[in-house]
């Protein structure tokens, strides 16, 4: 066991190498595609605390990822602070208003919590659209970063790569405390955990506050990066939608499995997009639907069983009754 793990630290120091050089190596164009699927590797990787682990599928997790970009954009525009600050004050920021919404809509189970989470995000895409603080439709510019532009693309891709480890890194301590084994007994059998004495509340709470946490340092670094802010595309449903089916498609409930699912979306995503320009959403949709039938444990499971033949697709319909 001792040997795996070793063998499974080597493998990822190589890849976190490899990752660390490769903007040097690249031009603007592939580091910013670097950089949008390391953002979205950290929504999906902060989706599958509450989605994942825990088991509440939440749709409404971009209200995160929005109010991380407009905390930045308030701060820096209006009150002229540094962007670590606001940086800091958007996770923060971000898990305070998952606790505040939290401790009522994760009363709420299955599909009544994610219409719930939905409309929590609507709701402030409409509240942020009608705040004189935001400049509501009109967007809100932020400070450029001074740098050339070179060290713009290294700076955000960097931010998002420690981002991402701090995400990874601070989601597998939690699954190894005691944090972890409840937030899994919780998605298993809530009634059983409750009765084995398990704080529910309190964990899906602190579940939901990390989620928020990490999709609003995400939202940060995205709102000083595009210099520029509409709530539109701040709190578009089509991002959560696309950090699900990364969280899906990678393998939900697994460390990585949202890291590999973020990869293999952007890839496909953008190769479809270059050949396929007008039927890119239907092909594109086909992928992932084929996907989740023959590999509903995600990628990651494939990988990790080292089974990759016709065998291995026909025993997940089976085991799966699909």
């Amino acid at each position: 066991m001792e040997k795996k793990k070793l063998q499974y630290a080597l493998i990822g120091g190589f890849i976190l190498l490899i990752v660390v050089l490769f903007p040097l190596v690249s031009n603007n164009f592939i580091i910013r595609f670097g950089t949008d699927i390391l953002m979205f590797a950290i929504m999906a990787s902060a989706w599958n605390i509450i989605g994942g682990y825990t088991g509440y599928a939440s749709f409404g997790n971009v209200v995160f990822f929005g109010i991380g970009g407009y905390i930045t954009a308030i701060l820096m525009e209006k009150a002229g602070m540094h962007f670590a600050v606001a940086y800091l004050a958007a996770g923060f920021g971000a898990a305070l208003f998952a606790v505040l919404i939290g401790l009522p809509v994760l009363r709420l189970h299955g599909h009544y919590f994610a219409i719930a989470t939905l409309g929590v995000a609507e709701a402030m895409k409409a509240l942020v659209q009608n705040l004189e603080i935001t400049e509501g439709n009109s967007g809100i510019y932020l400070p450029m970063l001074d740098l050339s532009i070179k060290g713009q693309y290294y700076f955000f891709f960097y931010m998002m790569l420690g981002t991402l480890i701090l995400t990874l890194l601070l989601t597998y301590l939690v699954l190894n405390a005691k944090l972890g084994y409840s937030l899994i007994a919780i998605r298993e059998d809530e009634d059983a955990a409750n009765s084995v004495g398990i704080n529910t509340t309190l964990s899906k709470t602190i579940a939901f506050a990390l989620s928020g946490f990490f999709t609003g340092l995400a939202g940060s670094i995205y709102a000083y990066q595009q210099a520029f802010l509409k709530p539109g595309p701040a709190f578009s449903v089509q991002t959560t939608v696309k950090m699900i089916v990364m969280a899906v498609f990678g393998g939900m409930g697994k460390l990585f499995g949202p890291l590999i699912g973020a990869f293999s979306i952007e890839i496909i995503s953008e190769t479809l997009s270059n050949y396929f320009l007008v039927a890119h959403t239907l092909f594109f949709g086909t992928v992932v639907i084929l996907a989740i039938v023959f590999t509903p444990k995600g990628l990651i499971d494939m990988i990790t069983q080292r089974k990759f033949g016709i065998s291995y697709f026909l025993e997940n319909i089976r085991e799966h009754r699909i």
